[in-house]
This record gives C-alpha cells, sequence and structure tokens, in this order.
C-alpha cells in the first residue's frame, strides 16, 4: 500500500506554493509536513485525499489515480481530518464519529456489530465514551478535537492524513495521541502524513519528514538524514541551535 504524488503542483490563485513535488508515503512510515504559515501544506493534504482535483493525473493509491476513485472506495484507502469544519454538527458525539463509518456501513443508514465495536473502541482511546450522549456542538475545543481524531480512527482508513491535529490538545492529549499513531502505523499496516508545527516532536515520533519551503521548493527523506539544522533554519528563516538530551536531537531558536 502506498501514496503516491508524482510530479504534483500545489496552486492556490494561480500561484504555484509547491511545484513538481513528488515523494511516495509507503505502509509503515510516519510523515511530517514541515513549513511556515502560507506555504500550501493544507492544500497538499487535501490534494493527497481527493478531496480537491488537481490539474492531472498526479497522485496514486497503489498506482491508481486517486482521481479514478468513488467517493466510497477512496474513505477506505485514504482518510484527511482537516485543520478547520465548515459545518457545526447538530447530533450526538456517538453520532458524529460513527458517520466517519459510511464507507464501510452495510447500507445507508445502518451499522454492523463490527461498526459498533469500532466506534466504541475509538471513542475509548480518545477517552471521550463518557461524552458519547452529548452534543457535538456543546463539547469544548479540546473535547471536539478528540471526537474528531476518535471520527478518523473510527474510518479506519490505510493512510491517515493529519492537518495540524494537536490543535487543542494539552500535554497529555499530545503525547498519546502521538504515541498511539506511532503505534499504528508500526503494528497494523497503516501510514500517516501530519502537518504538525513542533519539531521537537517530529524527532521523537517521526520516521519521514517533507519540509515545504517559502521559494516552492521541498526537500524528502528519512528524518534522520532531513532533520538538520541548516534546514529547518532555511526552512523557518530563523537561526536554530542543535542540542543533545537523554541521546535525542532537539532544536532550539537562536537567539
Amino acid at each position: 500500500m502506498m501514496l503516491e504524488a508524482n510530479s504534483l503542483d500545489v496552486i492556490i490563485d494561480r500561484r504555484v506554493l509547491v511545484g513538481d513535488l513528488s515523494f511516495t508515503v509507503e505502509v509503515g512510515q510516519n510523515w511530517a509536513i514541515l513549513g511556515a504559515n502560507g506555504t500550501g501544506k493544507s492544500s497538499l493534504l487535501r490534494l493527497l485525499s481527493g478531496v480537491t482535483k488537481s490539474a492531472g493525473d498526479d497522485v496514486y493509491v497503489d498506482e491508481i489515480p486517486i482521481s479514478s476513485f468513488s467517493k466510497t472506495s477512496v474513505a477506505k484507502e485514504v482518510g484527511l481530518l482537516p485543520q478547520f469544519e465548515e459545518q457545526n454538527y447538530w447530533g450526538s458525539v456517538r453520532d458524529y464519529v460513527g458517520l466517519a463509518r459510511f464507507a464501510h456501513a452495510p447500507g445507508l443508514w445502518g451499522q454492523s456489530e463490527d461498526d459498533q465495536v469500532i466506534i466504541r473502541r475509538s471513542l475509548e482511546n480518545f477517552e471521550i465514551e463518557n461524552l458519547s450522549n452529548r452534543e457535538y456542538r456543546g463539547l469544548s475545543g479540546g473535547e471536539r478535537q478528540r471526537a474528531r481524531l476518535a471520527s478518523l480512527m473510527a474510518q479506519d482508513p490505510k493512510i491517515f492524513l493529519w492537518d495540524e491535529p494537536l490543535e487543542n490538545l494539552d500535554y497529555s492529549g499530545q503525547m498519546k495521541f502521538l504515541s498511539w499513531i506511532y503505534e499504528t502505523v508500526r503494528t497494523t499496516n497503516k501510514a500517516s502524513v501530519m502537518v504538525i508545527h513542533d519539531i521537537n516532536l517530529v524527532s521523537r515520533f517521526f520516521t519521514h519528514t517533507l519540509m515545504v519551503f517559502p521559494n516552492g521548493t521541498y526537500l524528502a527523506g528519512v528524518c534522520d538524514e532531513i532533520m538538520t539544522r541548516e534546514n529547518l533554519s532555511e526552512l523557518y528563516q530563523t537561526s536554530f541551535n542543535q542540542v543533545m538530551y537523554d541521546g535525542a536531537r532537539l532544536f532550539v531558536p537562536g537567539w
């Protein structure tokens, strides 16, 4: 199982933010996308998910153009957690998470016993089973974000795409989520691609990095090779110092 971008252009308002982008995400890999604001990271995820159609056949799932998949079939392969939601869901938390099972449901409205088990497990995994009957729109920011994470877990795609999923999570929630996705990718034949801003969490939890630079170029590869002080300084247009702590490389912005 792999997700491939082949000479993909990320274009917003006729402006090319990233040009001729090519990289491949394979099962067992955990990718971080790094870059300054406005460099096209969210738009890239939408293209990779098929939510936004690209100009040509330049995004592939197992060598098949993603444009050829139906909405239901692509949802089994690739799942996207967007940074923002356009609508404020009116139903319960459980119903909200359950909607993510649409690609697996036996009918338009039905849910199998397996669906029920997966929904319950997703709620428990993100510690919101006690909120199951609450209105989704009445949740706090952190509770809502955990429900959104549970929703993508319930969808159960082969490749997860996350756009800043740590938003509104406290430190405990961040560590639990990153540990969960790390183990999920490592043990269940899945892959993950995540837009994230904390570079030191990247060094700890991720296998690969895609850096999107302000001039529209990019670097893609193994974290140990890509995560350097020089690359990060160019990426964010500020200096970084590298320090070692307990055997791990950490990066601190320079004064």
